[in-house]
């Protein structure tokens, strides 16, 4: 027993020091008698201090103590120390705009089916996310793929004596070129990435901000930022591959014209991969598929789901579908399609507009003015607010003629 207990004491040390507060992390602090007291505390830096109105907390009183250990505030005020959850930290940290919420984002995740592999023989997983916003998304997405890539290669050491000495005038330029090497060829070698594009520089760069900010930036190295119009970096990717076949296993469009986009995205997008548009009115779903169909696009609508208020639902789904009533169908000659002729599975025409092949409506052809739209929840009472996801797939490229 006294041979097992010391590496099992060893072990308890070390999970003990892995357990405490360090410098750079990011705690929340809540007051004992009042938990809705809820402080995010910056970077840990034993220098600064948090001021609030019940006396000042010094960082490094925070630094080396434990989850749910006590502060206390210099009015004698008792503060619990509490790791940060990713659904907190993307929640309560500063943001210039509104995030997409935890809950809303697992969904979306979840929507992917993502299988990150880091074997040398998986298929590279590359998500792009346009509409970057706080980064709340990018954040989950990257924790996602992050089983599929090795550690990002630390920078070389720097002594004493070279962190006051010019790149040029000492070998701290040599150490440097050999970590960007380190970094370009982890870069090279990633089995998944999140391409993130913003079409503001300054909400880029403060997503990218927020990105690094987690746990010591354990997700930043999956996630490519750039800025930018989506549609023109989807351009310029073809051309930096030298390629025009898709490199996108799924895509995710967060933008206020979304349709101006669809035709881009499909083209960059891998058969069978998954687009989900967010917007925050079923109107602008509708005026996406209008574009499908209209444009001849290779996607088709698999389904349509509702967002409640601050990620309060799980994706309540709608019936969507571009229909022709009966009434109307009358009037106009039965085409009989051959069997041969008929597309199988979800990739049909009607497949890509329709969900409920029950119904006693024929579907309409894009051309034809008399169709229109069914638009309603499928069950109970519509949710106030959040937003919708259309969930399109991406069909081969001659099935749509």
């Amino acid at each position: 027993m006294r041979l097992a207990s010391a590496p099992l004491r060893r072990i308890c040390r070390q999970h003990r020091t892995l357990s405490t507060f360090v410098e750079r992390d990011v705690v929340i602090l809540r007051q004992k008698l009042n938990q809705d007291n809820i402080i995010v505390t910056k970077p840990l830096n034993p220098a600064n201090k948090i001021s609030t109105h019940k006396g000042d907390i010094s960082h490094a009183d925070i630094i080396g103590k434990g989850p749910r250990d006590l502060v206390t505030s210099s009015a004698g005020h008792e503060y619990r120390i509490h790791t940060i959850t990713l659904a907190e930290y993307v929640s309560l940290t500063r943001r210039l705009v509104t995030p997409i919420y935890p809950a809303d984002a697992n969904l979306i995740v979840s929507l992917f089916d993502l299988h990150p592999s880091a074997a040398n023989n998986a298929e590279k997983i590359e998500v792009l996310e346009a509409g970057t916003g706080h980064g709340a998304l990018t954040l989950h997405l990257s924790r996602a793929i992050h089983g599929a890539n090795s550690q990002v290669p630390k920078p070389a050491p720097v002594s004493e004596g070279e962190e006051d000495q010019s790149v040029t005038e000492s070998g701290n330029g040599e150490h440097q070129s050999d970590s960007d090497n380190a970094l370009g060829a982890w870069k090279a070698s990633r089995k998944a990435v999140i391409h993130t594009i913003d079409i503001s520089p300054k909400y880029s760069k403060h997503a990218a901000k927020i990105v690094a900010g987690f746990r010591h930036g354990v997700y930043a190295g999956n996630v490519d930022f750039h800025v930018g119009d989506v549609s023109e970096w989807i351009k310029s990717e073809h051309v930096r591959r030298d390629s025009e076949e898709p490199f996108l296993t799924h895509a995710f469009l967060d933008l206020p014209a979304t349709h101006d986009h669809l035709s881009a995205a499909a083209s960059a997008l891998k058969k069978d991969g998954t687009l989900i548009i967010f917007n925050p009115s079923i109107t602008q779903i509708l005026d996406c598929i209008q574009k499908i169909k209209r444009e001849n696009i290779p996607l088709f609508l698999d389904q349509t789901l509702e967002l409640g208020n601050n990620g309060s639902s799980g994706g309540k789904p709608w019936d969507l579908r571009a229909v022709k009533p009966r009434a109307s169908s009358k009037n106009q000659p039965t085409e009989v399609v051959p069997e041969s002729a008929k597309s199988s599975g979800s990739e049909s025409l009607d497949e890509s507009i329709t969900r409920d092949p029950a119904q006693a409506l024929k579907e309409a052809k894009s051309e034809d003015p008399n169709w229109t739209f069914v638009c309603r929840p499928k069950v109970g009472e519509r949710i106030t607010g959040g937003g919708f996801l259309g969930i399109f797939r991406k069909m081969k490229d001659t099935a749509r003629p």
